[in-house]
């Protein structure tokens, strides 16, 4: 009888064993993800919204970096920095008083955005090399615009500041591990890249 209990006890405590070895991230890990997303809504709208001609149209991200500590086996807080910007150029007409162009000039204009966020997120699987979670994030939200042309006696100007200081971002993520430390990450949310990807580093 001590033996089947002795036995019983050992493959109890090697299953428990196998659980928390299996588990992608556990308490104490560090999750470092660089990542890009889509879409750049302001570069989306600047391009249909503008009434300039000639348009060229750049912009970079949503792009970013998360990272995160987990302080228990299910659940981490880090933080979340995301940024976006895009780039305008094209010309505006100057006209005659019989509609005919007199001259054309050069608009260029440019927008960028920082998000920094506070990050909490549930971790709610968890197996040998799969991820999965939910996340919420709130923090500060800056804006900073800009207008330079060749238009006689106009003055370039810039402006730094947002209408709402403050941003969030409500996400369901996943990451997958193909080696203990090194894996990939996609996420999706608002508040941020609708759905953004790129690589996990784990310490």
């Amino acid at each position: 009888m001590k033996k089947k209990i002795t036995i019983l006890l050992s493959a109890i405590a090697l299953c428990i064993g196998n659980n928390v070895t299996a588990q992608a991230v556990s308490e104490g890990n560090i999750i470092i993800d660089p990542y890009y997303g889509y879409p750049n809504w302001g570069a989306t709208l600047a391009s249909s919204a503008s009434n300039l001609d000639e348009i060229n149209v750049t912009g970079i991200g949503p792009a970013g970096l998360r990272a995160e500590y987990m302080v228990a086996d299910n659940f981490g807080i880090g933080i979340d920095f995301i940024y976006n910007s895009f780039n305008l150029k094209g010309t505006a007409d100057s006209l005659n008083t019989d509609g005919s162009v007199y001259k054309s000039y050069d608009v260029k204009t440019f927008a960028q955005r920082y998000r920094l966020h506070l990050r909490m997120n549930y971790h709610f699987v968890s197996t040998d090399a799969v991820d999965a979670y939910v996340g919420f994030g709130i923090g500060t939200n800056t804006r900073r615009f800009g207008v330079t042309t060749d238009y006689p006696n106009y003055e370039d100007a810039s402006v730094t500041g947002a209408i709402i200081p403050v941003s969030a971002r409500l996400a369901l993520g996943m990451r997958y591990y193909f080696t203990d430390n090194i894996g990939l990450n996609v996420e999706l949310g608002i508040g941020g890249p609708v759905i953004s990807g790129g690589v996990s580093i784990k310490f």
